[in-house]
């Protein structure tokens, strides 16, 4: 009998370093197909998902075609899609190549053309006020900062034109002078404030700037000071001017009634509605005269939680815009995240605008709604590694509490099992709630799966927005979706808010310990001291080796997501993500469980036309890092709060590759290796759950189900040549083994 060498570097091994540092390289890929629950490959399946965004159109790639901008408030996402051209049809590809073209931006991003060149140009929020930015592109798209404070003559002084980071203005040619104006809510006010460029009418065109305050009360009415109410005809010189309006509000000036005037549509914070203001006035002399906010039509109008925020631009290239409504509520839990992108294409024959999707783009890609935290794992034991995607939670209402609007949601996981090859992963879609764990009514779910109850299944353990741990146990049928029912255990552990869980041996005793994350920060050492097949955990520390991925600047809390992983040489590696998406590399961790990791600057990072990029893909971020391809290059899932998820394939030198801790091993002994005819597996258990053989690219070529050891397997109709062997014990271990047929 020969014992079995087991191949660590084919399905799980470790990084090969020389040294015990190592810059870590990864470009953003494609390639992976993700199938939804239809038949076809989803068009942008790593698109990072999409909660709340405000659109602009913008020529990207400079080929006369104008492309798609969006902004996500929350996370300052710049979100860049490419126009396919295809004349009355609506199709973009995500193009995040682009976003490194644009400058810093946060809050708010209007793209205009403000100097009349073609270009647009950006507008975005500055200290209080208005930032610009010029559309300087000649061979590729460039911008140039113009002020950080765009200024306008107010009583005889010029000062600040106010913007709030919580509004979107206006930045239009309201009065059709071939420059554009603005219109902004004055400070705390009701009123909508005009200030008037008067750029051509002094210098003959629009290069520079030249706003005046010309009306305090454009159009004459003003928005209610406690609801989204709209008050027409208002005598803009009453005390009751003076009346502070519930701030967040978003504004579009839009010429909808096709009369040459430009009509308004506001949408209020807390609030779904959209309310369409008509102009009766003149191009000199605004007036609204009638309001609704049974807009576009009165069967499928805008109701969209909260604050829509509408804009309409020519997306299928046939010269009629569409319209596109997404939430601008600052709040992070104020979206209804899966369905949170609706647009509207207009009928000729009913001459109206009519709903044909409520979540564009969204349904092209990956999207959990609030949260996406990808944990890979084999669940079917195909030798692929499946992929699981918790969320915060998906929406469910929202209701009004003590005049305090209130969004509630549910935490569930979705499942997409590994449909492709060894080398060539491909997702499809199983389910959105695995283990039905929706009804369970928790929050910010974050599992880690493993044997918890020592029966010999697969059981997933949960951190949730309350910090403790969640366990549910499997009491379903082997190989089947699971049916989990909760369980008390490790009731008292907690790490007070927020726990994402990583179950990995860290003190390398041979059993799996709790790494804990939390909204701190932080991360929290939980030892395993179990002397049976039942973990037991015990706290060692609540701040293990001084990691703290909180930036002050921003933000007083951290939510880390710790991903720990070893070297070939036996190191240990940390990976943190955190709530400002950065990922934190950490060393120097081995004999030093008691000290202080030593945290490593700008060794991840995204490569792009040998270009380095820090990656980051938005706010409280999680990942899980893992050899997909099995190209021995490290590769990276990153997802965000958005709800969707990035893939970055690993670029690093080809001697480094990624342990995953699913793999365990354990004794067995496969004879004869070489094979001819036939190859026994023996070992000290009674059965084999499931045996697989695959060839050397990952191709399936046989399997088996609940063998009793020892197995005899036939080998006569294997061609000569190498071949992998996978075996999946009763306990869920995988062990792997590299054979050889020679007849």
């Amino acid at each position: 009998m020969k014992k079995i060498a087991f191949l660590l570097a084919l399905l799980t091994s470790s990084l090969l370093f020389s040294q015990e540092y190592h810059d870590f390289g990864f470009a953003r890929n494609f390639d992976i197909p993700v199938f939804g629950s239809g038949a076809s490959a989803l068009a942008n399946p790593w698109g990072g998902g999409i909660n709340s965004v405000r659109a602009s159109e913008i020529d990207l790639n400079l080929d006369g075609i104008k492309d798609l901008f969006l902004f996500e408030k929350n996370g300052n996402r710049i979100l860049p899609y490419l126009n396919n051209g295809i004349e009355n049809e609506i199709s973009y590809r995500y193009a995040p190549e682009y976003k490194h073209s644009f400058p810093i931006l946060h809050d708010w991003v209007i793209l205009k053309d403000y100097n009349g060149d073609g270009k647009e140009d950006i507008f975005t929020y500055g200290l209080a006020g208005i930032t610009v930015y010029k559309n300087i592109s000649d061979s590729a798209l460039r911008f140039e900062l113009i002020t950080t404070q765009l200024e306008s003559y107010y009583y005889n002084n010029y000062t600040n034109i106010f913007s709030s980071p919580d509004d979107y203005l206006v930045i239009e040619d309201i009065d059709n002078d071939g420059d554009v104006d603005i219109l902004n809510f004055m400070v705390l006010g009701r009123y909508i404030h005009f200030q008037k460029n008067y750029a051509i009418e002094n210098s003959g065109h629009a290069e520079n700037f030249d706003f005046r305050l010309a009306d305090e009360c454009w159009g004459k009415f003003a928005e209610g000071a406690d609801d989204n109410s709209i008050e027409l005809n208002v005598d803009c010189g009453s005390r009751d001017r003076d009346k502070t309006r519930h701030v967040g509000s978003t504004i579009l000036a839009y010429d909808y009634t096709k009369d040459g005037k430009k009509d308004i549509l506001i949408g209020d914070i807390d609030y779904p509605e959209t309310v369409f203001l008509e102009n009766g006035g003149t191009v000199e002399e605004a007036l609204m005269v009638s309001q609704t906010t049974s807009f576009p039509n009165a069967i499928q109008p805008i109701h969209l939680y909260s604050m829509p925020a509408v804009t309409f631009y020519d997306l299928s290239n046939d010269g009629i815009d569409e319209i596109i409504v997404s939430p601008a509520d600052p709040s992070l839990v104020k979206s209804e995240n899966q369905n949170s992108v609706w647009l509207y294409r207009y009928n000729s024959t009913s001459e109206t605008y009519e709903l044909q999707t409520r979540s564009f783009l969204q349904e092209d890609m990956i999207d959990v709604g609030s949260g996406a935290y990808p944990i890979l794992f084999d669940w079917n034991g195909d030798g692929l590694e499946d992929l699981f995607i918790a969320n915060y939670g998906t929406y469910d209402s929202s209701t009004f509490y003590n005049f305090y609007l209130a969004s509630y949601y549910s935490s569930s996981i979705a499942y997409y099992e590994n449909i492709g090859q060894n080398t060539a992963p491909a997702f499809r879609w199983v389910t959105d709630d695995f283990g039905q764990l929706r009804d369970s009514g928790h929050e910010a779910l974050y599992p880690v799966f493993g044997d918890f109850t020592g029966d010999g299944t697969i059981d997933l353990l949960c951190g949730n927005r309350n910090g403790n741990l969640l366990l549910f146990r499997n009491t379903g049928a082997d190989g089947a979706l699971p049916q989990l029912e909760e369980s008390v255990i490790y009731g008292d552990i907690s790490v007070e808010d927020y726990s994402t869980p990583q179950y990995f041996d860290l003190d390398k005793d041979g059993k799996k310990d709790l790494l804990i994350g939390n909204r701190r920060g932080q991360i929290a050492y939980y030892r395993n001291i179990s002397t049976d097949s039942i973990p037991t955990f015990e706290l060692i520390t609540a701040q293990l080796g001084g990691v703290d991925v909180r930036d002050f600047t921003l933000s007083y809390f951290g939510y880390s997501v710790p991903f720990f992983f070893r070297t070939s040489d036996d190191l240990t590696v940390l990976f943190c993500a955190n709530e400002q998406g950065k990922i934190a590399y950490y060393k120097n961790i081995d004999h030093n469980l008691d000290g202080t990791f030593e945290l490593v600057e700008d060794a991840i990072f995204e490569v792009e036309e040998n270009r380095r990029y820090d990656i980051s893909e938005g706010i409280r971020s999680g990942l899980s890092i893992y050899d997909l391809n099995h190209d021995q290059f490290p590769d990276l899932l990153v997802g965000n709060y958005a709800g969707g998820l990035s893939f970055f394939q690993g670029t690093t030198p080809p001697d480094i590759h990624i342990s995953i801790e699913n793999y365990e091993f354990s004794s067995f002994e496969i004879y004869p290796n070489p094979a001819n005819e036939k190859i026994v597996i023996d070992g000290r258990i009674e059965k084999i759950k499931k045996i697989c053989i695959y060839s050397v690219t990952g191709e399936k070529i046989a399997s088996i189900h609940n063998c009793d050891v020892p197995v005899i397997l036939s080998t006569e109709h294997l061609s000569a040549g190498f071949y992998i062997l996978r075996i999946q014990d009763q306990d869920n271990r995988v062990h792997t083994e590299k054979i050889i047929i020679a007849h």
